[in-house]
């Protein structure tokens, strides 16, 4: 619909490809354009938010290759998993770890430290797990807290 949209608008503009092929010409170019750009973008997610836990120690062993610039930044801005593990570490472990975070009654200490310590080391990827972690533990601070 949203391609119909783009066309009645301006035609020209619909031949313009999407991030992940969308569009085009339709031709066998634009087919194998938007299968490659397909690939690109589930390998952006595996290797981002959706990394196996298998192979998120391989990724750490590995992290001196930087392998990640073959994968992210081609349909996303923002890559938390590396994100967290690396350059927002000190920020994750200085909210999640807080004495305060910890003793909230709805986490289990021990869980929470392990989750961390994993991701942060590069044994794991929860990513996801993080990301409910720091914005259950915000809105506490700034809603709840701030009574």
């Amino acid at each position: 619909m949203s391609l119909r949209l783009i066309a009645d608008g301006d035609a020209a503009l619909r031949r313009i490809r999407t991030d992940r092929g969308l569009a085009g010409d339709g031709g066998l170019r634009s087919t194998l354009a938007r299968a490659l750009l397909d690939v690109s973008f589930k390998a952006e997610y595996a290797y981002d938010i959706g990394m196996p836990q298998s192979l998120a120690r391989a990724d750490h062993r590995v992290s001196f290759l930087r392998l990640e610039r073959l994968f992210l930044g081609r349909h996303k801005f923002h890559h938390f998993r590396v994100w967290y593990r690396d350059v927002l570490s000190d920020y994750v472990r200085d909210v999640l770890l807080d004495a305060r975070t910890l003793a909230r009654p709805y986490v289990d200490r021990q869980a929470l430290e392990t989750v961390v310590q994993d991701h942060l080391e590069g044994r794991r990827n929860h990513t996801a797990d993080i990301h409910k972690m720091l914005t259950l533990e915000l809105v506490h601070r700034l809603l709840l807290d701030s009574r």
